[in-house]
């Protein structure tokens, strides 16, 4: 049996996978993937999935010997800074998962698998998150960044003449300042 439509939830009942394997898609909001007990964001770090934005999901299922195999491509979007400018940037993440659920799953290396239903939302979720960036995004600007603070832009300048030297990026200024604090007299 296959099921093209496109479906509003990561709950498959069982029963759709009368001959064995089923194709499911499905789009839901992403605000669908929070954790139930601890409702934390969407996000590694800076970068973060879009509560308001959808999460397409295109796998195949098939039952398998006292489970279900679950193998298909996950898409997100995600938004994060720019590690020259601190605007914001856009991107997407797109994995491709394969698991396996269970009626009693190993800790760390299955899913749950109910008497009725596949909740492929614990999946979807960690898919998601393991594909985020964590390193620093780069813009798409060319060097030099046109969003880049003109303080900055000029000491880059400066050290290009100078030759390589320290940069003072002015959004430590408040942080230095405590420094400068600390190290005065006791």
């Amino acid at each position: 049996m296959s099921k093209r439509d496109r479906q509003r939830s990561l709950s498959v009942p069982l029963r759709l996978i009368s001959d064995g394997q089923l194709a499911w898609s499905a789009t839901v909001p992403a605000s669908e993937l929070l954790d139930p007990e601890s409702r934390d964001p969407l996000c590694i770090a800076d970068v973060e999935v879009p509560l308001d934005s959808d999460v397409e999901v295109a796998l195949a299922l098939e039952l398998i010997g006292g489970g279900l195999s679950v193998a298909g491509q996950v898409t997100a979007a995600w938004t994060g800074p720019c590690a020259r400018c601190w605007l914001p940037l856009d991107g997407e993440v797109r994995t491709a998962v394969s698991e396996v659920f269970t009626a009693e799953p190993r800790e760390g290396e299955q899913y749950g698998l109910g008497p009725e239903y596949a909740d492929l939302t614990p999946m979807v979720r960690e898919a998601v998150l393991l594909e985020l960036p964590i390193e620093a995004i780069r813009c798409p600007h060319p060097e030099p960044c046109p969003n880049l603070p003109a303080e900055l832009a000029e000491a880059r300048e400066d050290a290009a003449e100078d030759g390589p030297a320290e940069l003072a990026d002015p959004r430590w200024e408040a942080l230095e300042a405590l420094r400068g604090h600390m190290d005065g007299p006791s």
